[in-house]
């Protein structure tokens, strides 16, 4: 299946720029990738990895990478509806700005980040 990768991970975006369609958004909040995911979804693109958080745990992570699809579908309404839900959610979630993190964190959630995106890469390829 072919797919565009959206992150704001630079770990993410190094590992497969030479190999796959990324579009980093280098300096972007987890709410604005979000929203960029949104946006491609109301022009039909269809979400293929999961944007929900994966624990509350792992909301302090600043970096997220989603995959859509590379095609525009005709009846989107299911990522639509799903995009939506998260942005809801995030809403209600104070995540720890990335200037009060420490770079050793930050490169934890970054290498977080790719294992998760690297694993829903798997799960549409094979």
């Amino acid at each position: 299946m072919e797919y565009t990768i959206i992150t704001n991970n630079n770990k993410v975006f190094n590992f497969y720029q030479e190999t796959d369609q990324v579009i980093f958004l280098e300096f972007s909040s987890f709410k604005e990738i979000l929203h960029f995911i949104k946006n491609r979804c109301d022009e039909g693109y269809r979400l293929l990895s999961d944007p929900i958080l994966y624990n509350l745990e792992n909301k302090d992570n600043p970096f997220k990478t989603i995959l859509i699809s590379r095609s525009i579908l005709s009846d989107n309404s299911h990522s639509i509806n799903l995009i939506n839900g998260v942005l809801d959610i995030a809403k209600n979630i104070e995540f720890t700005p990335v200037n009060k993190l420490k770079e050793v964190e930050l490169e934890e959630f970054r290498f977080i980040d790719l294992n998760l995106i690297r694993d829903s890469i798997d799960k549409i390829v094979f």
